[in-house]
């Protein structure tokens, strides 16, 4: 058999191996998670925001710390709760299409905060220039929305459907709702996610 034919075969019999695995490895009690940890962090931005009125600086500077714990802690229960499924059917930590999703991710994630920060930057800098605060839950709905349709590529069909939801209501928030960020922010990310959680625990499993 010549080499190129070989490797093209090794490819198609590798996919169709690893396809079956990354559905059955996703976990519904991460997106669950990723609810909670969401609307905690609605929560407590919107509690900084009262009580530093009158000084945005220290608050923005809180906020940040609180978005990122928030990211961190549905990333730690996505990782975790993967693993355990994992290691039940005894597959690696990392693999080949773990590195495919991180390459796709990427680059949406970078685009979201890179968006945030400028809009942050531009809003302390030049203070008499429009205020874009109220785009950034439509920025990160839309950056995340679009990372969730390319991850849906090689993982199951319930996460391309919240993909459609976050782009259609990024498009919304940023069009009508960008005066309400912790109601839009609490239902996509909180409600959006906890609902795609429960979807996922009844079809595929915790």
């Amino acid at each position: 058999m010549e080499p190129d034919r070989a490797s093209r075969q090794l490819a198609a019999i590798r996919e169709l191996m690893e396809r079956p695995v990354r559905y059955s490895t996703q976990s519904g009690l991460s997106g669950i998670i990723a609810g909670l940890a969401a609307l905690a962090g609605c929560l407590a931005d919107s509690t900084i925001s009262r009580a530093y009125a009158q000084d945005e600086v220290t608050a923005t500077g809180i906020n940040a710390i609180v978005w990122a714990g928030v990211f961190a802690a549905a990333f730690a229960g996505a990782t975790i709760c993967t693993r355990l499924r994992e290691r039940k059917q005894g597959m690696p930590f990392w693999s080949n299409v773990k590195k495919r999703i991180l390459r796709t991710i990427l680059p949406p994630f970078v685009a979201g905060v890179g968006l945030t920060a400028a809009i942050v930057y531009r809003y302390f800098a030049y203070p008499e220039g429009a205020n874009l605060w109220g785009l950034i839950p439509a920025i990160w709905m839309l950056f995340y929305g679009v990372a969730l349709w390319q991850v849906g590529e090689f993982s199951v069909v319930e996460i391309r459907a919240m993909a459609v939801a976050f782009l259609l209501a990024g498009i919304l928030c940023a069009a009508e709702l960008h005066t309400s960020p912790y109601l839009t922010l609490g239902v996509t990310f909180g409600g959006f996610h906890i609902v795609y959680g429960v979807v996922v625990w009844l079809r595929h499993g915790g």
